[in-house]
């Protein structure tokens, strides 16, 4: 009778025990999943038992596979201190059963040390990681000392209190990007005037100077006069002789007066050598580059701005609305579907919003938020849950959320 009640009372306990562990598990898995959204990790990681730590571990700025360190050396120490205390238990009985009662109650003193001993080197490690790792996300959030006390003490309060409440993601110096270098300055190349004459020069002209190298050039050949401007026909002449000049392809044909040249620019003297003659020497007026300021003069398009619509960011700065097709995100990227998007950077201290995170587009009917598969989703209205998420795409209008990140759409004037 009495081992009977010993029996339920422990059968009882047991019971108790395994309900509180479901639903203190549960409850922190609930807690951790809004800690990782704000942190911008996936949710459901909070419910896979060694896959949450290694999150918590690599979100508080650490090596994740601490957590798998962890689980399997209390795997393999519990195993171990299973059969200690097994075999340990075996020889006490083996021994009062013997009718040596020292040797049985030392062996019973040993088969619960021995185990606790084991214990401690699991217990230990993982406390002092415990600790750094609270610590590191305690300064993600912003938070003290005191909430670093109660995650190692309380941790699914913490979690709670960090999750629930009012604590944001704060960017650390591993989230913060990377500078970028500013380009190095391309060195200035000379603008070469139009219409200007390269080809060597038989006397002096203000602003150059020509001289002979190898005393006079040889006479040109019969054939020079039917090859193409620019380059001269016939054997190639002789060692220590100077080349042949070749014909000036930007002179102007015969018998056509040359344009006139702008004041502002340096044009090297005409060729006193008569052009080709022929066709091929003839130049088409289109073909003439055209001047520098004539490239500087042209009028650039201005982007087609929508009447009467801007979007508020998280910063409170107003940016105006240029195309029926708006990407949002930290980086976005336009996609396929709207490849003329008007790209709109949200500067997101959350870090909550994804690089690409929603599209608006402008329909007859007024704009339309589109979700694009961003990690926390976008909700509608002044207050950012799960009744207001957005499944898909769905009108849009004043305020609304990417993430925990507040925006709103205003229509001006």
């Amino acid at each position: 009778m009495v081992t009977d009640q010993m029996t339920d009372a422990f059968g009882m306990i047991a019971a108790v025990q395994l309900v509180g562990g479901l639903g203190v598990y549960v409850w922190t898995s609930l807690a951790l999943m809004a800690v990782f959204r704000k942190a911008g990790a996936a949710p459901w990681k909070a419910w896979v038992p060694v896959w949450n730590a290694w999150t918590l571990f690599e979100c508080a700025g650490m090596r994740g596979w601490w957590a798998a360190v962890l689980a399997g050396g209390a795997i393999v120490l519990g195993a171990a201190a299973a059969i200690v205390a097994g075999a340990l238990g075996a020889a006490a009985v083996g021994a009062s059963f013997g009718g040596d009662p020292a040797d049985a109650q030392a062996a019973m003193v040993a088969a619960v040390l021995v185990p606790a001993l084991l214990g401690l080197v699991v217990v230990v490690p993982a406390v002092v990681l415990h600790v750094r790792m609270v610590r590191g996300l305690g300064r993600r959030f912003g938070l003290g000392t005191g909430y670093a006390v109660l995650g190692v003490l309380l941790f699914p309060v913490w979690a709670s209190i960090v999750g629930w409440g009012s604590a944001r993601w704060l960017p650390g110096p591993a989230a913060d990007p990377a500078p970028v270098a500013p380009a190095e300055a391309a060195p200035a190349s000379p603008i070469v005037p139009a219409l200007a004459d390269f080809s060597a020069r038989t006397g002096t002209a203000p602003g150059f100077s020509h001289t002979p190298v190898f005393g006079a050039p040889s006479a040109p050949s019969a054939s020079a006069a039917s090859a193409a401007p620019g380059f001269a026909s016939g054997p190639p002449p002789a060692f220590g002789a100077p080349a042949r000049p070749a014909a000036n392809p930007w002179a102007p044909p015969t018998g056509v007066p040359a344009p006139p040249e702008p004041a502002s620019s340096f044009i090297a003297a005409p060729s006193s050598a008569p052009a080709a003659a022929g066709p091929a020497a003839a130049r088409p007026a289109a073909a003439i580059p055209a001047h520098p300021s004539d490239i500087e003069d042209r009028t650039v398009l201005a982007g087609r701005r929508l009447p009467g619509w801007s979007l508020v960011l998280p910063d409170g700065r107003a940016i105006a609305l240029t195309a029926d097709a708006v990407v949002l995100g930290r980086n976005p990227a336009a996609p396929p579907r709207a490849p003329h998007a008007q790209l709109v950077a949200v500067d997101d201290v959350t870090r909550t919003v994804s690089k690409t995170h929603a599209l608006l587009t402008l329909t007859a009917t007024g704009w339309v938020v589109t979700d694009l598969d961003s990690t926390n989703g976008v909700s509608l209205g002044a207050v950012a849950d799960a009744g207001t998420e957005v499944t898909g795409s769905a009108p849009v209008s004043g305020p609304f959320f990417l993430g925990d990140a507040p925006l709103e759409l205003r229509a001006d004037g």
